[in-house]
């Protein structure tokens, strides 16, 4: 699967309706952490979970309320992204959307998110891309590619799964997605599970150094969790290179 062509090959207008998406669309057993030890840390500012083999990796559990959660799937759906039912996945470039803006409000507020030559650049993000994950689709391990800026933003919703991240590859390398890599055991992966209101914040070392992927499964085990998927939104964010720019939004399947 491409870098950019996240999600599944088509799904049903069914599974996005807000009730259905919403009502039930998570299952999960035992309350865990997520993964190799994490230190959780909160100065002034939404608790985070750090994970010291990663530099650069941040996980803000519950960040958006489940109020927040809805109003941004209704707005997904208001949009209009997915009426095809072979789409599942929508691109903007440029002037994000408002209802993505609202979020992006929330994250440019937490101080320590990213170092601040990426906090103060003017937009934080230009690009955003929604994906429609069914439940067991996947995607497989990489490093954004290097036309986008660092500092990367994940937001999940409806669905809990596990994103696991490995040391960046020379295969990844060789496609273009790295020219960099300083991680050292290639053997070592780290399971990050995301939860629905979850921003996961990747940087430096996290955004570079180590490949990020989500396994096809239906059902997660992380330690003593295990996560049956259901239908699943993902927004991921971004700031493209300049002369990279573009300024539109438009669904992509």
């Amino acid at each position: 699967m491409d870098e950019e062509l996240f999600g599944p090959d088509s799904f049903s207008d069914s599974e996005l309706e807000v009730d259905n998406m919403i009502n039930g669309a998570e299952s999960h057993e035992i309350d865990s952490q997520s993964a190799s030890d994490p230190l959780i840390s909160s100065n002034n500012e939404p608790q985070k979970t750090v994970f010291p083999s990663i530099p650069g990796l941040l996980l803000y559990k519950n960040l958006l309320t489940q109020e927040q959660q809805n109003r941004l799937v209704d707005a997904i759906i208001n949009e209009g992204y997915f009426e095809r039912p072979e789409s599942n996945q929508a691109m903007c470039f440029g002037t994000l959307p408002s209802f993505i803006m609202r979020v992006v409000d929330i994250i440019e507020n937490i101080p320590s998110i990213f170092p601040d030559e990426i906090k103060n650049r003017k937009p934080l993000f230009d690009q955003s891309i929604i994906n429609v994950y069914k439940a067991g689709d996947g995607i497989n391990s990489h490093v954004d590619l290097d036309r986008f800026e660092d500092g990367i933003v994940v937001i999940s919703l409806l669905s809990s799964c596990a994103m696991k991240f490995s040391p960046a590859s020379l295969v990844n390398k060789e496609l273009g997605y790295s020219d960099t890599s300083t991680a050292t055991d290639p053997n070592e992966v780290v399971s990050v599970i995301l939860r629905p209101g979850d921003v996961l914040a990747m940087s430096g070392p996290a955004r570079y150094d180590w490949a990020h992927g989500i396994e096809a499964t239906k059902i997660d085990i992380v330690g003593d969790e295990r996560i049956v998927r259901k239908v699943r939104v993902s927004i991921t964010l971004r700031k493209m290179k300049e002369n990279q720019f573009l300024d539109q939004c438009a669904d992509k399947s």
